[in-house]
This record gives C-alpha cells, structure tokens and sequence, in this order.
C-alpha cells in the first residue's frame, strides 16, 4: 500500500456515534477483536485520538459500552447527551467541566426560547392558509406539526418557518409534501467536538466523523475540510451529506461499516458514490412520523376520573383532621360509601 494513499495518517481524532454505528441492534462480538486491533494501530501508529460522542447519559453509555470494555475497547474522550465532554484519565473519566456547565448553561437558555417560540411560530403557519385548509396534527413544548391541504402552501409556510427558526440553535423544520414538521434535534455535537478540537489543539482538517443519524451531521459540516463517513444504515439525510462532502459510505451496517470505513481511508479507498437503487429523501415516502394532539392509548374521561379520585383523597384525608371547611360534608359520602361496603362484605360472610 503506497504511503500516500493512506489518507488514515493524517486523522489526528476520530471521533464516532454510538447507538446504529458502533452498537448495532445485536451485539457484534466477532467483531470486536478486529475492532480493537484496528484501533489499537491507529492509535499507536498516528497518534489519533478517540472520540465518543453519543446522545445517551454517562451512566447510560457506561452500561451499553460495558462488553466493549471488556474487550479492552476504551475511548479517549466521551461527549455525552450530545454536548458534555469527559476525559480519560487512568482507568476513570472526568468532565471538562468548564464547557460543561457553559453548555447547560447554554442549553438551559435556548431551551426557554424555543418554548416561548413555539405558539407564535404555530401563529406564522396558520396564516398560509385558514383553518379548514390546514391542521395542527401535533403540538407539544418542543414540536410542531402541521398539515396543509395544498403543498404549495406548505412550501410557502415551511421557507417562513425555516427562517423564523434560524435564532434558535436546535430548532428545525422538515418538510415533505403538505406536511411540515418543527420539532428540536439537538445539533451540539457539533459544537462539542469543535470545543475539543480547540481545548486539544486538532485542526478540524485532521477530524474524521463516522455516524449516522441526524444529529451526526452537526459534526460533519460544523467542522471545515473534516472528512466524513457513515455506516449502510445511516439516515438517508446522512448518506447524503457523507457524499455531498466526499466522505465514505460504507456498504456494511453498523460496526461492521465503521471497520470497512477505517480500512478504506487506511488504503486510500474512499468511495462516495451513493448505493444502488437511490432515491433522495425529498422523494421518499413521507418521513414524518404520523402524530396525533391527543395520545391514544390514554382517555381524556380516565384522566379526570384518577385526577377526581385523588383529589377527593386528599379532601378526605384533610376532613378527617378538620383542617378544611365543611369537613362533615366532605366525610358523609366516604361514610356512606364504607357503610356499604362493610354491609356486603358481612352478608356474604353469612351466606
């Protein structure tokens, strides 16, 4: 293998998802050794430093990495919740605790102007079109969905939205025929890991970033001239990226594809092109996830009925102390109900 093909010299971190990259929906623990062995080289060979970033708590990703672990598999760096950066150091991991308490700092504010946003963003949407020609089909502190008769108009309110929404750091809109979709997607890993680059001292030249969800592309097009890769079973809007940017697409899932990504950029073999049979996410059936206002699995009427009961609860129990007016009223129907229920239970006893 000629030296200068080996593009895998140059990556001074590496830095991979978790979840759908190295962790698959079974444990691959065949391929762990060969995992281990590559990192093993890469590390000792160019001096590249690992990097974790996941979406999952420290403790959480703690107990999911625990097999790879045992394999002597072990991160540099471990970027949890998307955004909070912690170190190895000996056998144990320690926060950069700085950025951390500027992230949640950070997080905490944008998260009470996007609840504040959300009812005049829903505003802005309903002007394209009156009430019978749109529907809000889900509305919550974080998201909205909405859907309109016609697509033009829900182009139209989808370009004001996008607009509207460029304040605020996690907000985004999807649109997909007469559908649009506003909801958070937490984009500070990118942030994060150009928060390290800058505490380690790594040009974002020498960054290599495997994922593949949505919330990996913050990694991917935050830092300039990175190089990118992504499993098969990356998110279409992923697989997109990697090859807007020239990265590698891999045509094995998960960890088997972060391998063959690492072997490819080793020998100089990226391969950009998107799979066979490709169609563009705009194409593609619709990918927002249906929604509803109301969750149907719960009943408004047995909401009320629980929230009455507990209340009446309460009352009794106060009454009972005479700490609350009428206090007799409020025992009269629990005595009578009691009444009765002992009456029954000493008539079947005597049957």
């Amino acid at each position: 293998m000629p030296a200068e093909n080996n593009i895998l010299r140059s990556i001074r971190m590496l830095v991979t998802d978790v979840d759908g990259t190295l962790l698959g929906r079974r444990p691959e623990f065949r391929l762990y050794k060969a995992f281990r062995e590559r990192m093993d080289r890469i590390r000792s060979s160019y001096r590249t430093i690992w990097v974790v970033c996941t979406g999952r708590s420290f403790r959480s990703f703690s107990e999911v990495f625990v097999a790879m672990r045992s394999f002597g598999i072990v991160p540099d760096y471990v970027i949890t919740r998307h955004a909070y950066i912690f170190q190895l150091k000996g056998r144990r991991y320690f926060p950069h605790l700085f950025w951390n308490v500027r992230i949640l700092l950070r997080q905490f504010q944008q998260r009470l102007k996007i609840r504040r946003a959300i009812p005049r963003l829903h505003r802005l949407a309903l002007t394209y079109a009156p009430r019978p020609f749109v529907r809000t089909t889900y509305r919550s502190a974080n998201r909205l969905c909405l859907r309109y008769d016609e697509e033009e108009l829900a182009e139209m309110a989808a370009e004001a939205l996008t607009l509207a929404a460029e304040p605020y750091e996690y907000l985004q809109v999807f649109h997909h025929v007469n559908e649009v979709d506003m909801r958070v997607v937490p984009f500070t890993k990118g942030l994060a890991v150009t928060e390290l680059t800058r505490h380690i001292g790594v040009n974002s030249s020498d960054v290599l970033v495997i994922g593949d969800g949505h919330n990996d592309i913050s990694m991917m097009e935050i830092l300039p001239h990175c190089r990118t890769a992504c499993p098969a079973n990356a998110q279409p809007e992923v697989i997109e990226s990697v090859h807007r940017l020239g990265g590698h697409i891999a045509s094995a899932t998960s960890l088997a594809g972060v391998v063959e990504i690492l072997d490819a950029y080793e020998k100089g073999a990226v391969h950009s092109e998107l799979p066979e049979g490709w169609v563009s996410p705009s194409e593609r059936d619709n990918p927002i996830p249906p929604r509803t206002t109301r969750d149907p699995k719960r009943s408004p009427l047995a909401g009320a009925i629980l929230f009455l009961a507990i209340l009446y609860t309460t009352l009794i129990v106060l009454a009972s102390f005479d700490l609350v007016p009428g206090a007799a009223a409020i025992r009269k129907p629990y005595v009578w109900l009691l009444d009765r229920v002992i009456s029954i239970l000493e008539a079947l006893r005597r049957h």
